[in-house]
């Protein structure tokens, strides 16, 4: 699954890289984290031992990182999961959704994350799954970069009361 872009190498996360992507992931978003996801990357690696990661080192050193999981189709009768249509239902049973990307801001704008994002959907490919990602309306960043490689915004909003 290594793939090279320049002299940058995409290749499978490991505990090794965990003290270099939860830095990378400190100096983007702080201690408080969140425009897209609700906590750190060290305790998200300790909850979820995310089966979909990989890291992007350039020059030998972690510039950035994505992280996922796959998830069978869920089959309720959420509005999510109802189709009203003629159409067949969709080829896809599961979805590789990312959870978190970040690129150092030293190593943004080299076409990193578009790598990362490449390699993340070869793999969903791989398990027969389509990609999959959440965004925060107010995370203006996240969603223009998801646009830019490939993503379209689905017609489902969800809202939530208090």
């Amino acid at each position: 699954m290594a793939g090279k872009k320049g002299d940058v190498k995409i290749r499978r996360m490991v505990e090794f890289d965990l003290p270099r992507v939860n830095e990378i992931d400190n100096l983007l978003f702080g201690e408080e984290r969140v425009p897209s996801w609700p906590f750190s990357f060290e305790s998200y690696w300790a909850l979820y031992h995310p089966e979909l990661s990989f890291v992007a080192e350039a020059g030998g050193r972690v510039a950035g990182f994505i992280v996922g999981t796959m998830v069978e189709e869920e089959h309720s009768q959420s509005i999510t999961s109802l189709r009203h249509t003629i159409d067949r239902p969709p080829r896809h049973r599961k979805v590789g959704w990312i959870d978190m990307i970040g690129i150092d801001l030293g190593y943004q704008h080299m076409g990193i994350g578009r790598a990362l994002v490449e390699a993340f959907d070869e793999e969903c490919k791989r398990r027969d799954a389509v990609m999959g990602g959440i965004v925060r309306e107010s995370d203006e960043r996240l969603r223009n970069f998801l646009t830019a490689v490939g993503f379209e915004r689905s017609d489902l909003v969800f809202y939530q009361r208090e």
